[in-house]
């Protein structure tokens, strides 16, 4: 989710299938009023195949970007790949953009050097919200899946012409997937990703633009993720995260040292009533001074999904 700069809750999710099904495709919704109501969803990409793995972000000029991945080789059931890890196909990362505020998109575009930088070699994801920085650069955390040891790999790619192209992959973590990004008011980058084994979510920063990342510090117990990263208006980062600990739910914490402290033994807790864990991924914006609106998920019946799965927000304000 993102705040447009018209005011606008803008969400992507995906809808048509359970965490794997070819049905997949993407969905927007919107709020105009701060999250109190909600607009009824609407398509934005329901192509061939499975159509999965948003991420989400508006430029200064106003264009929003829409990018995702599109995975294939399902059996004849629609709900299962076909063969082993291996035999998977995810087909890039595509693009789209809009120009009115998400009503009406390009046709998708394939990103051919992220395409070049994994083709043969595994699979590839975008996640969560595409930033930039103020000297106008566009960032976008990807991540991939390679075959030849079964890592997850996290990089940071960047655009210099408004996410038309991208280019300059740097490694942020080896063993790390979902990813989210800030910028931070001095120029940093602020990233939090989540492990390849435990689950769990740890933090990197770059401090020369992307180019090179400190080493991923654990912050959260595992099975606590993922990750989404704000700067708030008083300067302070919010970071939001799933718990998939009973109580299960949404969590969440805060920095006033650009994230190289938290306030662990102050935890906000957003939701616990999730009765599974399949559940979480949320994200967040400041619609106002401190207060915040996020948005999460929870299947209520995990043999019942997708018709079981929900999304919903919350409204709440920071403590001082």
């Amino acid at each position: 989710m993102i705040k447009l700069k018209n005011g606008d809750a803008l969400s992507v999710f995906r809808a048509g299938a359970p965490h794997v099904g070819v049905k997949g495709r993407l969905d927007l919704v919107r709020s105009k009023d701060g999250g109190k109501s909600w607009s009824a969803p609407w398509t934005a990409v329901d192509g061939e195949f499975d159509d999965r793995n948003p991420a989400l972000g508006q430029l200064k000029d106003g264009t929003i970007l829409l990018a995702y991945s599109i995975a294939s080789n399902y059996d004849a059931t629609g709900l299962k790949f076909a063969g082993g890890r291996k035999d998977r196909v995810f087909d890039g990362v595509y693009l789209m953009r809009s120009k009115d505020n998400g009503n009406t998109w390009t046709k998708p575009a394939r990103s051919e050097p992220i395409h070049k930088f994994y083709e043969g070699r595994g699979v590839v994801s975008p996640y969560g919200k595409i930033v930039q920085m103020k000297d106008g650069t566009v960032l976008m955390a990807v991540y991939f899946e390679f075959w030849v040891d079964m890592a997850h790999e996290s990089y940071l790619f960047q655009s210099h012409d408004g996410g038309l192209t991208w280019g300059e992959p740097s490694l942020m973590g080896r063993h790390f997937n979902e990813t989210g990004i800030t910028v931070l008011p001095n120029g940093d980058i602020l990233a939090a990703l989540r492990s390849e084994k435990g689950a769990h979510l740890a933090i990197t920063r770059s401090t020369d633009k992307g180019k090179t990342w400190s080493t991923p510090e654990q912050l959260t117990a595992d099975m606590e993720h993922p990750a989404d990263l704000i700067v708030l208006k008083d300067g302070r980062v919010l970071l939001t995260y799933g718990e998939r600990n009973a109580p299960r739910g949404v969590h969440a914490m805060l920095s006033k040292d650009g994230g190289k402290s938290w306030d662990k033994a102050n935890k906000i807790v957003l939701a616990a009533d999730a009765p599974n864990v399949d559940c979480g991924y949320p994200s967040s914006v400041e619609l106002s001074k401190g207060e915040i609106l996020t948005i999460y998920y929870q299947v209520d019946d995990a043999k019942n999904a997708p018709a079981s799965a929900k999304a919903k927000s919350i409204v709440w304000k920071t403590p001082r």
